[in-house]
């Protein structure tokens, strides 16, 4: 048996968690199938594109979301733009279409144009859409879930703190928060960290995220087998569903109608009980990893041919036409609008203007603020004589969370105490500097937390709650820590504000000791 055949077999029964819904109840209307076989075969002619311009030089890269998009335009039938955020990848194209995006704003990706989603900043299929909440992604491996985990937690500190609510426009209490991966990527340590982050019982609750896993077998060629003890990412994770604390479903990726049944079902899980939920979709990749790569290397022509019996851009228009939503004419003709869009599409981005070099060290910071300025110069009010850094410290975060409610502060022991009932029994933890002590007594523990002992969580989560509109001053515990927390820092935190062309800022204070 083959390796594809082996997974074939393992879908016919995809094992499924107890409470999704895939009852005949949850029907789909004929607009909406075909909005969803609009947006599965514009993501795949997006993707030809794409390649045909790679061929000829014309864009800097391709990577494809060919075999994912199924999964994904289900995705896009729960989804609530604008309310819900999404952290995604760089397969996730039909997803970003179903949200809004055009396949001519791809287009324009793809070339660098300046009218691009990054202004001609970032590579293709990294897009950003701030009316969406679709957050911009960078090239980093994994970077995407501990932000999205952060996101959750600013969505799970806004829904108990009414006060700062009102201040961020952006916050519906209904939202959730959707991050996605190949199988490979969670071979990342950050996965097992945003997941372990979202599944902490606290007293306010989960956090509401869908991680979707999109497993096509292979980073790049690399096969699963030898990234994932036992074959299975999600399989790793039923300790945690056994308790309770996460629900997982395992599906058939390629399937439209039973992908949208699950995300359906788990829709009041995610936005009503705030909990959260893994998908394990499989998928298929019937392109190459990306334009650089030829799968050919180390997939045998029976298992690509086993692939694509599984091809959504096949199997979906077959069964619209067997069970009567559309005839072969009216698809044709649907596919026919399509192309001419894209063609369109494309001709346009050759056509468009690149960025100007001037422009380049635009939005490294922000346009609206200058740290430097004298907006920031004041008198002292001197209430003592003399104190130390450390009173200082302690003293400044204690007047700026009495003046702004969307201050959070966490880092690893800052808290006075892990439990609130010994907060009166205890003098209190505070910091191993004892910078933070207090704060917890005088704000609560909504708002002073310790967190994880993990210094990439720290600073990652600190990038999506800024995001999501709240001030958070997070706290390494020593310099010497720091490193974990680097790719966070240097590549997440300093540059979203640079790379989404001014469309997302994370507003984040982190403090060392050094």
């Amino acid at each position: 048996m083959t390796l594809m055949s082996e997974v074939t077999a393992s879908m016919s029964k995809p094992k499924r968690a107890t409470g999704a819904k895939t009852s005949g109840t949850d029907t789909l209307s004929v607009e909406q199938l075909l909005n969803l076989y609009r947006w599965i075969y514009t993501s795949r002619r997006v993707d030809d594109m794409e390649r045909k311009l790679k061929a000829q030089s014309r864009v800097y890269f391709q990577i494809s979301g060919a075999g994912h998009e199924a999964v994904l335009a289900a995705m896009g039938l729960v989804a609530r733009p604008g309310v819900d955020w999404f952290y995604g990848y760089y397969r996730d194209r039909a997803l970003a279409l179903s949200l809004g995006l055009s396949a001519k704003a791809m287009l324009y990706d793809a070339v660098g144009a300046a009218e691009g989603t990054s202004g001609g900043r970032m590579m293709p299929s990294h897009w950003s859409m701030p009316k969406a909440n679709f957050v911009s992604r960078s090239s980093c491996t994994g970077t995407q879930f501990l932000q999205a985990a952060g996101c959750a937690q600013a969505s799970r500190y806004l829904r108990n703190n009414p006060e700062a609510a009102k201040q961020v426009a952006s916050f519906h209490p209904e939202e959730f928060v959707f991050t996605s991966c190949g199988d490979g990527t969670t071979s990342q340590g950050e996965f097992y960290e945003s997941v372990n982050a979202a599944c902490l019982e606290t007293k306010y609750g989960q956090l509401g995220i869908l991680f979707l896993i999109e497993d096509n077998n292979y980073a790049i060629s690399v096969p699963k087998v030898q990234q994932t003890a036992g074959g299975s990412s999600s399989q790793l994770f039923r300790g945690f569903e056994e308790r309770g604390l996460l629900e997982i479903v395992e599906i058939d990726g390629t399937d439209p109608i039973a992908c949208y049944q699950v995300f359906k079902g788990l829709e009041h899980r995610l936005r009503i009980e705030h909990k959260p939920c893994m998908v394990h979709a499989h998928v298929i990749r019937p392109y190459s990893h990306s334009e650089s790569d030829d799968e050919r290397s180390y997939k045998t022509e029976e298992m690509r041919e086993e692939e694509l019996k599984r091809d959504p851009i096949k199997t979906f228009p077959e069964y619209l036409i067997t069970n009567g939503v559309a005839d072969e004419k009216q698809l044709q003709s649907l596919r026919d609008e399509i192309d001419k869009e894209i063609e369109a599409g494309a001709e346009a981005a050759l056509a468009a203007a690149r960025p100007d070099k001037t422009t380049v060290l635009r939005y490294v910071t922000s346009p609206t603020v200058d740290a430097s300025s004298d907006k920031f110069l004041s008198e002292p009010k001197w209430e003592e004589a003399e104190v130390t850094l450390i009173q200082g410290v302690n003293k400044t975060l204690y007047d700026e969370m009495a003046r702004n409610p969307r201050i959070v502060l966490f880092g690893e022991d800052v808290a006075d105490v892990g439990q609130d009932e010994l907060l009166q029994k205890v003098p209190g933890k505070g910091g191993v500097f004892k910078a933070t002590i207090g704060l917890q007594r005088a704000y609560g523990s909504l708002r002073v937390y310790n967190s994880q002992l993990a210094e990439a969580t720290i600073a990652g989560t600190a990038t999506g709650m800024a995001t999501h509109g709240l001030k958070p001053v997070a706290e390494i515990q020593f310099g010497d820590y720091i490193w974990p927390a680097t790719m966070q820092i240097v590549n997440e935190l300093a540059k979203l504000r640079w790379r989404s062309n001014n469309s997302f800022s994370a507003p984040a204070v982190i403090r060392v000791a050094t």
